[in-house]
C-alpha cells in the first residue's frame, strides 16, 4: 500500500485491504464457482471498485475528495443493492415505462460512475459523456441528417443503468478478461518475475550496443502487453529500465520516450494486447486466435522500429551495453529462475494449442504464477504479499472499468438515437467517399478520442464510431479494427496529452515537451503500419504464404530505412533523404514504386557502409 500516505491510519489501511480482496474473491467467485447474470456481474464489478477508489479517496489531501467519497460509495451501492434485488423488474422497465424509483437509482448510479471516471481519468471522457446523453435528451432539435425523435430523461436514464449503457460489453471485458489480467500482471510482478525478466534481457542482449535500451524495450513491452494501461506500465517497469539506460549514456529525454513508446506498443503485442484483443472478440465476433495472429506481423515491424531507432541512437552517442557491474550476473541463478516463464507459457499454450476460453487461459496463468513463486522462499506470495497484490490490480483497474462503463454509457446514447450509424456516414461525407482522407480522419477522431484514457477503453469508444465508417468504404473489419486499435495505442505518446510520456519524463526527471516530442518520433511506425495493412491486408496475414513473406521483407526493408532516415548521423545529408524517400515508395501498394524505392534504400546504405569503412575517424565524428 504504498500509494498510502504514511498519516493513514491502520483501520483504514486495513478496510482498503479487505475490500481489495473482497473484489478478488467475488471475481474468483463469479468466474469459477458460479457464473452470475450479466447484470448483476457487471453492477458489482464497477461497485466494489468505486467503493475501493472512495475508501482510497479518504486518505488524499484533498477536502473535496475525502467529503464526497463516502456519497459515491452510497450510490453505487445503491444501484447495485437495487438491481440484485429486482433484475428482473428493471430489465422490463427500463427505458420503457420506468418507476421514479428507478429514474433515482439511474441517476445516482451514473453520475456516480461519471464523477469517478473524471476523477481517474480527467475531463476529457466525461465532457464527451455529457454532450453525449445532452444529445440524446435534445437530439430532436437538431437538423435530421444529425437529430432523432428525442427521449425523455426518464427513459433515457434508465436505459443507461442496464447493459444497453453503462453495464455494456465494455464493462463486461472489464470484469472478466481484464481485472483477470491486470491481476495476472500485479502477481507477476509480485513474484520477481518482472526483476528476473530484465535481466534475462541483460543477459541476452545487455552486451550489444544500445543494450539497454533493448531491454527496456523487451521487457516494458511484455509487461505493457499484460497490464492494460501505458502509464501505468511506464511507472511499474520505468522505474528499473530508466536508470539502466541513463548510466549507459542514453540522456534522461531518450530514456523516457523509450520505455513510453515501448510501453505503448505493449497494448498491441498479442497474444494479450493489454486485453484490447479479448474486447475485440466481443465487439467484432471474430475469434481470438485470429485476432492475435493478424495483428503479430504489426506488432513486430512496430517494435522493431523502436530497436532500429534506439540501436542508431546509440550508434550516435558510442553508447556500448550495459554497465560492467550490470553485466555481472549470476549464470546460474538466470538459470534456475527460468521457471519465471512458465506463468505466461501456460498462457500462450493454453489459448493457442488447448484452444480453452480466454478466461480459463487466465486462470491458469494466474495459478501457475502462484505455484512458481513458492519454487523459492524469497519470492513466494503468501497472505501479505497477495494482499498487496489485489490492492495493485483494484488500484490499476479502477480507472480502466470506470472509463468502459462511461463507454458503455456513450455507446448507449449512439446506439438508442442510431448516430452510431449516422456518424459513420458524416465521416464518409466529410471525406467524400475518399478511402486515404477516411483513414486519415478515422486517425485523428481516434486519436483525440483516446488522449488520457487506457487503451482499452478508447478503443470501446472508437471502435464503435469509427471502425463502421472504414468497413463501408470496403476494408476487412479486422484491418479496421486493428486500425483503430493502433491508434487509440498511440493516443497515450501523442501530444498535448500523451499520458505515457508524462509518466515517463516524471520518472527519468526529463523536461516533459522534449519527451513527448522524442517519444513520437520513435514510435512513427505505430502512425504508419496501420494504413499499410489496410493497403497491403498480407501484413494481416491474409493471402498465400508467398504474398505474406514478400510483403512483410518490404514492409521491415521499409522500416530500417525509416528509422535511419530519421534517428542515424551520417557525414552528408543525401543518405537519410534517399532512406526517407526509399521508405515512402516502399511503403506504396505500387509494385513498380516499391522496387524504385528498394534501389534507392539499398544504394544509400551500400554508400554509407562504404563510406564509414573509408573513413572511420569522420564515422566516429558523426556518432
Amino acid at each position: 500500500m504504498s500509494f498510502l500516505r504514511d498519516s493513514t491510519g491502520w483501520s483504514l489501511r486495513a478496510l482498503i485491504a479487505i475490500t481489495a480482496l473482497a473484489i478478488l474473491g467475488f471475481h474468483f467467485y463469479a468466474l469459477i464457482i458460479q457464473p452470475l447474470d450479466p447484470l448483476i456481474f457487471r453492477v458489482w464489478h464497477i461497485t466494489g471498485l468505486v467503493v475501493f477508489g472512495s475508501l482510497v479517496s479518504l486518505t488524499m489531501d484533498s477536502p473535496w475528495l475525502r467529503y464526497t467519497a463516502p456519497a459515491l460509495a452510497l450510490a453505487v451501492l445503491s444501484g447495485a443493492i437495487y438491481m440484485t434485488m429486482d433484475m428482473q423488474g428493471i430489465a422490463m422497465r427500463a427505458g420503457v415505462l420506468p418507476s421514479d424509483t428507478d429514474v433515482i437509482i439511474a441517476v445516482l448510479m451514473v453520475g456516480a460512475v461519471l464523477e469517478v471516471t473524471r476523477r481517474t481519468t480527467g475531463n476529457a471522457i466525461f465532457i464527451l459523456a455529457v454532450l453525449a446523453i445532452l444529445y440524446g435528451l435534445y437530439g430532436n432539435y437538431l437538423p435530421n441528417f444529425v437529430g432523432h425523435r428525442g427521449y425523455s430523461f426518464e427513459r433515457l436514464v434508465t436505459y443507461l443503468y442496464t447493459t444497453n449503457g453503462l453495464l455494456n460489453i465494455p464493462l463486461g471485458s472489464s470484469a472478466t478478461y481484464i481485472y483477470l489480467f491486470v491481476l495476472f500482471g500485479s502477481l507477476m510482478m509480485a513474484s520477481g518475475a518482472g526483476e528476473y525478466l530484465i535481466k534475462l534481457a541483460i543477459a541476452m542482449s545487455g552486451r550489444a550496443r544500445g543494450g539497454p535500451a533493448k531491454v527496456a524495450i523487451t521487457a516494458s513491452g511484455f509487461f505493457g502487453m499484460i497490464n492494460g494501461t501505458s502509464a501505468g506500465n511506464v511507472v511499474a517497469t520505468g522505474s528499473m529500465t530508466i536508470p539502466m539506460m541513463k548510466r549507459a549514456g542514453y540522456t534522461p529525454t531518450v530514456a523516457a520516450s523509450v520505455e513510453a513508446t515501448s510501453s505503448s506498443g505493449g497494448q498491441i503485442l498479442p497474444p494479450v494486447m493489454g486485453a484490447a484483443a479479448f474486447l475485440m472478440v466481443d465487439m467484432t465476433g471474430m475469434s481470438y486466435t485470429s485476432i492475435i495472429m493478424a495483428a503479430t506481423i504489426p506488432a513486430v515491424l512496430y517494435f522493431l522500429s523502436v530497436f532500429m531507432m534506439s540501436h542508431y541512437e546509440a550508434v550516435n552517442r558510442g553508447i556500448g551495453g550495459v554497465s560492467n557491474e550490470e553485466q555481472r550476473l549470476d549464470k546460474k541463478s538466470l538459470l534456475t529462475g527460468l521457471y519465471f516463464l512458465l506463468p505466461p507459457l501456460v498462457l500462450i499454450f493454453s489459448l493457442l494449442v488447448l484452444n480453452v476460453s480466454i478466461i480459463l487461459s487466465g486462470l491458469y496463468a494466474v495459478a501457475a504464477t502462484l505455484l512458481v513463486s513458492w519454487i523459492r522462499k524469497v519470492t513466494r506470495i503468501g497472505p501479505k504479499v497477495a494482499t498487496k497484490a489485489s490492492i495493485d490490480a483494484a488500484s490499476s483497474i479502477l480507472p480502466i472499468a470506470a472509463t468502459c462503463a462511461t463507454a458503455g454509457i456513450i455507446m448507449g446514447v449512439l446506439n438508442l438515437t442510431g448516430m452510431g450509424l449516422k456518424l459513420a456516414m458524416v465521416i464518409i461525407t466529410i471525406t467524400g467517399g475518399s478511402l486515404f482522407l477516411t483513414l486519415l480522419l478515422a486517425m485523428v477522431v481516434t486519436i483525440v478520442l483516446g488522449m488520457g484514457l487506457p487503451t482499452v477503453a478508447a478503443y470501446a469508444i472508437t471502435g464503435a464510431v469509427v471502425a463502421p465508417a472504414l468497413t463501408r468504404l470496403g476494408v476487412e473489419p479486422m484491418a479496421a479494427h486493428l486500425f483503430v486499435l493502433y491508434f487509440a495505442s498511440m493516443s497515450a505518446i501523442t501530444p498535448p496529452v500523451s499520458l505515457a510520456s508524462f509518466a515517463a519524463a516524471a520518472v527519468a526527471r526529463a523536461p516533459v515537451w522534449p519527451v513527448a516530442m522524442t517519444a513520437l518520433k520513435l514510435g512513427t511506425a505505430g502512425f504508419i503500419v496501420p494504413y499499410l495493412f489496410v493497403y497491403r491486408p498480407e501484413i494481416l496475414m491474409a493471402g498465400s504464404f508467398g504474398s505474406i513473406v514478400f510483403e512483410t521483407v518490404i514492409a521491415v526493408i521499409a522500416i530500417i530505412s525509416l528509422a535511419a532516415a530519421l534517428q542515424l548521423r551520417t557525414d552528408t545529408w543525401w543518405p537519410r533523404v534517399a532512406w526517407f524517400a526509399g521508405a515512402i515508395l516502399l511503403l506504396t501498394p505500387d509494385l513498380l514504386l516499391t522496387a524504385v524505392g528498394l534501389a534507392i534504400a539499398g544504394l544509400a546504405t551500400a554508400w554509407e557502409l562504404h563510406h564509414r569503412r573509408q573513413h572511420p575517424v569522420a564515422g566516429r565524428a558523426a556518432r
